[in-house]
């Protein structure tokens, strides 16, 4: 049984919850066993005679969550079979179970029931995959074609698309203007995209537009009918709002009396009571229509942008009532400004709901032509199927033999439609009907309303609540007519319990937590009354805020043009100051110490590390990014979608290239990736040409541009013949050695990606018709995501968004961006309540588009107000879940923008900053100040075998420390790092003076390197000018080339830029102590003596060797003294070569010698 994990005795409630004989109710909160509780159920409910495996269902909210209680159950009942009469005896015991003979030989037998049982074990599924089984099994009775198959995002994402082109064909052969018309509209208020999405929620709005009293054209009446608008509606009635007899001109005169009478000294009325009375006087003057046109000056002349009477004071004085009557017309104005926003809106929504009808009904008819369903398909048929009248029976005749016992496991993120079926499937489990009548059936359900954070996907934790109430109910009923017509004893009611002990967190962090809650308090987590208190496990626990990065009063002086400048320089601050504080954590002799579980503390290692964001932005690849550079060991994000990664880009720009040669802009980024590994400087030669690229590289006598056309070629020979995954595995492991290439580059990381790309081809040729124009089509539609299993830390630092670490855990928590603002979150789309709808019965919300502040008037504010309500709640509730994540330390941080003085008011930071006091804030050494809650356990001296990085236990400590450096040889010492030219350069901004100047020089050293030998010289020169420098004149031209030319006519130096001479010449040696190694630009090497030039670019260039700088005397020092080691007994001669000019300066060993005996190892300033 050693690959079990061990049974941990039940407690209390957790003990109550595992009788197999109730039907439970389980409210658990974070970290308080509720996976061992649901799986020390289903062992009892297996220990009960009569009881088969194939009658308990057992429903989870996740994949890994399914996959771990299978895993802990199968494991413990394989343990069971042969285990000792004691030990099993004692794990009986701790779920609650007799240890009596009988009951143990039934334990050991289970786990052949399981594997015999139909379908091969025991059914825990997600309610997707429950819902999956329950429509394969029954197709035709679910009203879909044999063979649907539920259908993958590019998939969706390609067939909306095609419904979309085909409505609008359609529409066009028809005529019919109207719809067109509606698209066209929408389009330009909100844009393509915004469109789509929109469609698609219409589409999944199927009770709109399916079953009794579904809408139809025309759907005009429906709408205003759901604005909270009169049938007759128009825009006459609101003009007939400004007339007389229906405004409160009589408060709009008094106003208008009131300000004639603020006057100045001299009796004569102020300026501004002046403007305020002539807009109102225009008002009251105008005919009803133009006073329609006007309400808005009124209500400027009336009130502030924030809706206060202007000038209150003033106006108070002369007349006391005079706020009380500007309110009162503001509610008219406000009454007449909505009623017009809402006609206005529906005048223009019920066209655009009517195109909504009709993609939804083409979508559906898509579907099924298809043969395909989508996700939300999937519970909506198994809910209609289960709750047809006609069907019902039969269905639950099929079932009822299998499901007496049914388990669901996070209920609070379990939806109305997923409600629908599992209230279906235990609806005759309280009637005493069925054909188990006698047999105890049960339910058991477990959650937890505080970790209800899954509102976007369409959850409510009100679902939860509401579900409740209705088995409560139908188990009392039923308790009430048995116990009245059987007169025996009490019949089993529903068991309400709950689970506030944690065997995770320690007590110190469950009391900040309770401590949040109360000073937010209970509603704000959308609860009734205030949550019982955690009781933690009694250990030392810490709990830091961290003072936030950057804001208006400081930030990270930062370079703008760093290559990541397009994030904001506090997120860049704040992922590089979390790198630095992990990397203390992990490399600092005193380490952070964690005690759960030991008697002695231990040193904390990378896998203890949990960063937590609240949304998936670039932040987390951002502390993914400085953490790796910071050497710490960490884990990738949790998602990433399938064409970010660069090894994915890559790869697909080869395909693309494969399916069209001719896109420029794709050829070169494939040939500077690490498949040809091109520089720019290679690429920009062939960048001034004419025509494209890839017929250029085809013409061109460039050894480079050869291979690249030889490997280019071999690629577009096989890319007509073969299928897409075969051409992506030839890529990867054939003659490209593309996976090779790319690890070598972008790391081990890249193989993840790499292989999710070759199984997204295998599924889409499994599902199209093969194609390599079809595949990057289907590959460019979808956003597939690749999902990093983080369940497991392997010794990594773990950085994921707080829906993403939903059950699971870490010694150490990091929130970093705890200051976000909920305001300015995006927010859910809105949808107001179909009231025809409540003639039957049902729910039906009707889907909006995006609409303006103005327009959000009636039922619309009223469903924003709930909306904004809801997300609000689950803001808080993400926040319960990200600090109960942690087990011994959690840490809150966060970045302000520029403008920013202070956290948001509704940010996490600025809530539970107020609960300290601001004497409680201590200075800190990285983040500036920090104030602190509880305690860390006491650090022991560490010894050396014990300071590991968070590997596994049992490796040894060798395997992930870096080996001791060696005595020699020394790190090499770089002579172009020994020193800035200062003396004839002086750093200034990089004007157009002088970047022109750095390009000639640029320009012209390229040229010396290819006119020598050349036959013409002049004519070779201006050739190649005329191909890599096109925006210069022939003059610039032949400056240029004369300049290179009369360099490589001097005498003295032609030698240099002979056919005998060597360009680029790396070159390493060891002289003294010190290994010297780097790159000369020109070197001719001779029986007996050796020459060399370096060229510079300085904008202000050495006239004679008496003017040249220190510090490039210490480098030709160094190349000097590097060549005499390697060329004992030969003389070396050196001299500078400044292109600015260009000027030729022989450097004499007068001058040379005194910095090679100044030679001495500088290893650790100087770089590569």
């Amino acid at each position: 049984m050693s690959g079990a994990q061990k049974l941990h005795g039940l407690h209390g409630n957790q003990a109550r919850a595992v009788l197999p004989d109730e039907t439970v109710w389980l409210s658990a909160s974070a970290g308080t066993g509720k996976t061992q509780v649901l799986s020390s159920r289903v062992l009892r409910l297996l220990l009960t005679p009569h009881v088969r495996p194939e009658q308990i269902l057992c429903l989870t909210f996740t994949k890994a969550g399914a996959t771990e209680m299978a895993e802990r159950i199968n494991s413990k009942l394989a343990g069971w079979v042969r285990a000792e009469p004691t030990q099993l005896a004692a794990e009986l015991g701790a779920i609650g179970a007799d240890i009596l003979p009988d009951v143990q030989a039934r334990a050991r037998t289970l786990f052949a029931s399981v594997l015999d049982c139909p379908g091969g074990g025991l059914r825990i599924d997600t309610i997707h995959a429950f819902s999956q089984w329950l429509l394969a099994a029954f197709p035709e009775e679910a009203g879909l074609s044999a063979g649907a198959r539920p259908m993958e995002e590019h998939e969706k994402t390609l067939l909306a698309r095609q419904v979309l082109a085909e409505l609008l064909l359609d529409a066009e052969k028809r005529g019919d203007t109207g719809l067109l018309n509606a698209l066209a509209s929408l389009s330009l208020r909100m844009g393509g995209d915004a469109v789509e999405g929109w469609l698609m929620r219409c589409a999944g709005a199927r009770g709109l537009w399916f079953g009794p009293g579904a809408w139809q054209v025309p759907v005009a009446p429906r709408v205003k009918q759901a604005l909270g608008l009169p049938a007759d509606a128009s825009m006459a009635q609101v003009v007939a709002m400004c007339e007389d007899e229906a405004f409160d001109v009589r408060s709009v005169r008094w106003l208008l009396d009131v300000v004639k009478q603020w006057t100045d000294k001299k009796g004569n009325m102020t300026a501004t009571a002046e403007k305020k009375a002539n807009a109102i006087c225009d008002w009251l003057e105008a005919g009803a229509e133009q006073r329609l046109e006007r309400i808005g000056d009124l209500y400027s002349a009336l009130f502030t942008k924030e809706g206060v009477p202007s000038y209150l004071k003033n106006l108070d004085n002369i007349a006391p009532d005079y706020g009380e009557y500007c309110y009162r017309v503001g509610l008219k104005i406000d009454a007449v400004k909505a009623r017009r926003a809402l006609i206005a809106l529906a005048g223009w929504l019920a066209p655009a709901l009517e195109l909504g009808r009709a993609y939804a009904l083409a979508w559906e008819e898509a579907k099924a032509r298809e043969g395909l369903i989508d996700f939300d398909d999937q519970i909506a048929h198994a809910a209609d199927l289960l709750g047809r009248a006609d069907m019902a029976d039969w269905i639950r005749y099929k079932l009822d033999r299998r499901f007496d016992h049914i388990l669901v496991d996070e209920a609070q993120d379990t939806n109305a439609e997923q409600w629908r079926i599992i209230e279906a499937l235990t609806e005759e489990f309280f009637a005493g009907e069925g054909a188990h009548a006698e047999a105890v059936r049960t339910l058991f359900v477990v959650g937890d309303f505080k970790q209800a954070i899954f509102g976007f996907q369409g959850t409510s934790p009100e679902n939860f609540a509401a579900a409740r109430e209705r088995v409560k109910g139908r188990m009392g009923g039923a308790a009430d007519n048995a116990e009245e017509i059987r007169g025996g004893p009490k019949a089993h009611r529903l068991m309400e319990l709950g689970l506030e002990r944690s065997f995770r967190t320690a007590a110190p962090v469950l009391d900040f937590v309770d401590r949040a809650i109360a000073h937010l308090g209970a509603p704000a987590f959308g609860l009734d009354t205030a949550p019982e208190p955690h009781q933690g496990e009694a250990r030392p626990g810490l709990v830091t805020l961290w003072r936030p990065v950057g804001g208006a009063n400081g930030g990270a002086g930062e370079d703008e043009e760093a290559e990541d400048s397009w994030l904001s320089r506090p997120e860049r601050e704040m992922a590089d100051r979390i790198a630095r504080q992990v990397k203390h954590w992990l490399f600092s002799p005193d380490g952070f110490p964690l005690v759960k579980g030991l008697k002695v503390p231990r040193r904390a290692g990378a896998g203890d590390i949990m960063v937590l964001v609240r949304k998936r932005r670039e932040l987390a690849g951002l502390i993914v990014a400085r953490l790796h550079a910071a050497g710490v060991p960490v884990a990738g994000v949790d998602r990433l979608r399938l064409g970010a990664p660069l090894a994915v880009k890559d790869l697909v720009a080869a395909l693309r290239f494969a399916a069209q040669p001719l896109d420029d802009l794709n050829l070169a980024a494939l040939l500077v990736s690490p498949l040809f590994g091109w520089s720019q400087d290679q690429l920009l030669e062939h960048g001034y040409r004419e025509g494209r690229l890839w017929a250029h590289l085809r013409r061109s006598d460039a050894a480079l541009a050869r291979d690249a056309v030889a490997q280019l070629n071999e690629l577009l020979a096989r890319a007509d013949f073969e299928p897409v995954p075969v051409l992506i595995h030839w890529l990867l492991v054939g003659p490209w050695r593309a996976r090779e290439r790319l690890v070598a580059r972008l790391g081990r990381e890249a193989n993840d990606p790499l292989d999710e790309l070759i199984n997204a081809a295998h599924a889409y040729s499994a599902t199209a018709t093969p194609s390599l124009v079809g595949f990057l089509a289907w590959f460019d539609a979808g956003d597939g995501e690749l999902k990093r299993e983080a369940g497991k830390s392997d010794g990594l630092v773990r950085v994921m968004t707080v829906h993403g670490s939903k059950g699971l855990q870490a010694p150490i928590v990091i929130l970093a961006d705890a200051t976000g603002d909920p305001a300015k979150s995006k927010g859910s789309p809105l949808s107001v309540e179909d009231p025809s709808a409540a003639i039957t019965g049902d729910r039906r919300v009707v889907p909006l588009p995006n609409l303006g502040k103005e327009e959000r008037q009636g039922p619309i504010a009223e469903a924003a107000a709930r909306a904004a309500k809801a997300e609000g709640e689950e803001h808080w509730r993400l926040l319960y879940v990200a600090m109960t994540r942690a087990e011994e330390a959690l840490f809150i941080g966060g970045a302000l923008a520029a403008n920013e003085k202070e956290p948001a008011k509704g940010s996490w930071f600025a809530r539970l900053a107020e609960t300290f006091a601001p004497e409680d804030w201590l200075a800190d050494p990285l983040w500036g100040a920090e104030v602190r809650f509880g305690a860390l356990a006491e650090a022991p001296q560490w010894q050396a075998e014990t300071m590991e990085l968070g590997m596994e236990a049992g490796k040894p400590g060798w395997l992930t420390r870096a080996a001791p450096e060696e005595a020699r040889p020394p790190r090499p010492l770089a002579p172009s790092a020994l020193g800035e030219d200062t003396a004839a350069d002086p750093p200034t901004a990089l004007g157009p003076a002088r970047a022109a100047a750095a390009r000639r020089g640029t320009l012209i050293h390229a040229l010396l390197e290819r006119l020598s030998g050349a036959a013409d010289p002049m004519s070779a020169a201006l050739a190649w000018l005329g191909r890599q420098a096109r925006d210069l004149d022939e003059v610039a031209h032949r400056e240029m080339a004369q300049a290179a030319i009369d360099v490589l006519a001097n005498p003295e130096w032609a030698d240099l830029f002979g056919p005998d001479a060597l360009a680029e010449v790396p070159i390493a040696a060891t002289v003294g102590e010190q290994v010297v190694a780097g790159t000369i630009d020109r070197l001719l090497i001779t029986p007996n003596r050796i020459r060399l030039i370096d060229f510079k670019t300085a904008r202000r260039p050495a006239t004679s060797a008496a003017q040249v700088s220190v510090a490039i005397l210490r480098q030709m020092a160094a190349y000097v003294a590097a060549l005499e080691v390697t060329y004992p007994g030969r003389r070396v001669e050196a001299a500078l070569l400044y292109t600015t000019g260009p000027h030729l300066i022989a450097l004499p060993e007068s001058i040379l010698a005194p910095h090679k005996a100044s030679l001495r190892p500088k290893q650790e300033s100087l770089t590569l």
